[in-house]
């Protein structure tokens, strides 16, 4: 019995230690199919909401250059305050309670057109049971955005919290690419 616990024993070692000729590579991925291709795009920008454009502002991707993938997700900050040299973002949707009751919300949406696998637009809008033109020049005049497109494998991989903009932008799973763009807002 132990000559063959012995032997066993033998065969096991010697076989997990053979090495051999390295296979053939295999064909080369798809851009950012593997974990470090990933780039997710940053972008800010700042607009009005009137009633010209009824109370929504629409960011188009491709006349900014970007051609974001469907299955990609839209993640959308607005710039809540800045004190002390610090700007607080504030993921939407975005609640303000007003002493009357009424209540006001900033939103946002994006359009994907499904069979070009693209997305084509997001917009940014207000909500709620307030009267919109009422509203004080704070809640609607210079109202700032920061937008991330996050390519959608890198949420299932990575352990983020997407409603914490710090913890996107710092994780070691993406690398984000900022871009300073002019949006093209389209009016309705």
């Amino acid at each position: 019995m132990r000559t063959l616990t012995f032997i066993i024993i033998a065969l096991t070692l010697g076989l997990t230690a053979c090495e051999g000729p390295m296979g053939p590579t295999g064909p080369e991925g798809l851009p950012g199919e593997s974990g470090s291709d990933f780039i997710g795009t940053t972008f800010e920008f700042t607009g009005n909401f009137t009633e010209g454009n009824d109370y929504q502002m629409v960011f188009n991707f491709l006349d900014n250059g970007f051609d974001p993938y469907e299955s990609d997700v839209i993640l959308a900050y607005i710039l809540w305050k800045s004190a002390d040299g610090l700007d607080y973002w504030r993921p939407l949707p975005q609640t303000e309670y007003f002493e009357s009751g009424a209540i006001l919300q900033y939103n946002y949406d994006f359009t994907a057109d499904i069979p070009n696998n693209r997305i084509v637009d997001m917009a940014v809008f207000l909500s709620g049971d307030v009267v919109f033109s009422t509203l004080p020049d704070e809640y609607t005049l210079n109202q700032t955005f920061r937008v991330v497109v996050v390519p959608s494998d890198f949420l299932n991989s990575a352990n983020v919290n997407i409603n914490n903009i710090e913890s996107i932008l710092n994780s070691d799973n993406i690398t984000l690419k900022e871009t300073t763009v002019a949006p093209v807002l389209l009016e309705k």
